[in-house]
């Protein structure tokens, strides 16, 4: 079975369309507002960065539908597994690393472990292992729930 990578393209056209609305929103914001408008209003300054503070999102979202395609029932459970606890273990270690008082470079250091380690466990936690499925739950009635039928 081959496996085809999917990203929806209309989440291409969005980000792209983000990029380039942050590429062009500074220097027409700059061009058409005096330096007092800026001062004052801080969300029209704001808007590049948000501009591509969102497509920077869309850019993982895209990277998460891409790799849980192509990874999706590839991988055994005995590789996930550990996988997913290392993760797990750097967030723990990332955190231990940001609230210690003694050194400062450990502060740094921890930052970026929680960092990446949170960013691979959102990853990481949308691809699905192989032979797990995931059943379709279908509406459940709260006299049902109730009646312990569910």
């Amino acid at each position: 079975m081959k496996i085809r990578p999917r990203v929806p393209l209309g989440l291409i056209i969005s980000i792209i369309v983000m990029i380039i609305l942050g590429f062009v929103a500074e220097p027409t914001i700059q061009a058409m507002a005096s330096e007092e408008q800026l001062a004052r209003n801080v969300l029209l300054s704001a808007l590049p960065f948000i501009f591509f503070f969102v497509s920077i999102v869309l850019i993982f979202i895209a990277l998460i539908i891409l790799v849980a395609s192509i990874l999706n029932h590839n991988i055994p459970h005995n590789v996930y597994r550990p996988v997913e606890l290392t993760t797990i273990g750097g967030i723990v270690l990332g955190i231990v690393g940001m609230f210690q008082p003694w050194w400062f470079g450990g502060f740094r250091l921890g930052f970026f472990l929680l960092l990446i380690s949170t960013l691979a466990f959102i990853l990481w936690s949308h691809i699905v292992p192989k032979g797990v499925h995931q059943g379709h739950v279908g509406s459940v009635s709260i006299t049902d729930f109730e009646q312990g039928e569910a």
